[in-house]
């Protein structure tokens, strides 16, 4: 009789854990998953995204200044432009940021974010200066190209072609073209983690360690986060079907391999990496879901969840994390 109950409440709390539905969090119910300091930043307007949106984001970018460096006397800061990937490709604005004194050090090479479709490297220009100073490391920030004007694959043609000229280059800027990293936030991580799987598959150069933050893993709608952050401030996942149409062209398909890291098939054989995950992000659970694959498949993989934290808020610990893990890595 013992046995058949146990049965029972097996069945029973089985059935209830793969009944559960998950809906649209109201604006209250949202600013509850945050943390109270940061609640009231779901009251915030809400913003659709349109071509006209973006060009207006793009304007405003670009009038905006280079942020001034804290710790600009301790590095070379050196705007270049290298080749592009296929003959007709446009040339790469990078900015590299080279410690004083620069000599064989490992290099890491930087993605912003954006949803593919806006950004610029001036988001992350202190971040940047503060891996090289910080790590020891020559840190390259990639301007790469963006949708709908250039849709994939023309971001990761870019990165690629980046991750090359590091390899053939790295010495002439004081870097080790054995020790190479590749990071990026958002879109930036989803780029970085497809350059992993593509670098790979092209027999090119080695990576020695990816951080992936706040990663898109691909575009599904279905997962509880994205079913439950739908309409908030901020990224949401009604976004989600505009940025894919926007990343992949009209004849481009979404569910293909390298445009985003959770469509490829085969995931061994990747570098050591990190992930960041913000718990109250549309994107949580598709980065926690290739999180999942890559432990299961053996790679290196270490997963930081930041509970209370939304999309694109400053994760605490995420730099000192890093630092750690290419001073583990990059040696």
């Amino acid at each position: 009789m013992q046995k058949f109950i146990l049965r029972l409440l097996l069945i029973i709390i089985s059935g209830a854990l793969f009944s559960q539905e998950y809906k649209p969090l109201s604006l209250e119910q949202a600013g509850k998953r945050l943390l109270p300091q940061f609640s009231i930043a779901v009251y915030t307007p809400i913003t659709d995204i349109t071509l006209d949106e973006i060009k207006k984001q793009r304007r405003e970018l670009l009038d905006k200044p280079w942020p001034e460096l804290k710790n600009k006397d301790n590095l070379d800061v050196i705007q270049s432009k290298i080749q592009g990937l296929e003959k007709n490709d446009a040339v790469i604005p990078i900015t590299i940021y080279k410690p004083k004194n620069a000599e064989n050090l490992p290099v890491f090479i930087w993605f912003h974010g954006g949803g593919f479709i806006f950004g610029t490297p001036k988001w992350d220009h202190q971040r940047c200066a503060d891996y090289a100073v910080k790590g020891r490391a020559v840190v390259i920030n990639v301007d790469y190209r963006l949708a709908p004007e250039n849709p994939f694959p023309a971001a990761l043609h870019d990165a690629y072609a980046v991750l090359v000229w590091v390899n053939e280059n790295a010495k002439t800027i004081g870097g080790n073209p054995n020790l190479i990293a590749v990071g990026g936030s958002s879109a930036g991580a989803g780029l970085s983690g497809s350059l992993a799987q593509y670098a790979r598959d092209q027999k090119g150069p080695k990576i020695s360690l990816e951080v992936l933050e706040i990663l898109p893993g691909d575009f599904r709608t279905d997962y509880p986060s994205t079913i439950e952050f739908t309409r908030v401030p901020g990224l949401k996942s009604q976004d989600f079907p505009i940025m894919e149409s926007f990343y992949v062209g009209k004849n481009g398909n979404s569910k293909a391999k390298y445009v985003m890291p959770g469509n490829i098939d085969d995931v061994n054989n990747l570098p050591p990496t990190v992930i960041f995950v913000a718990g109250a992000d549309p994107l949580r659970d598709s980065g926690l879901a290739y999180a999942d694959r890559l432990m299961k498949a053996g790679n290196f993989t270490e997963l930081h969840v930041f509970a209370g934290y939304a999309h694109g808020m400053p994760l605490p610990g995420s730099m000192d994390i890093t630092l750690r893990l290419m001073k583990q890595f990059l040696k």
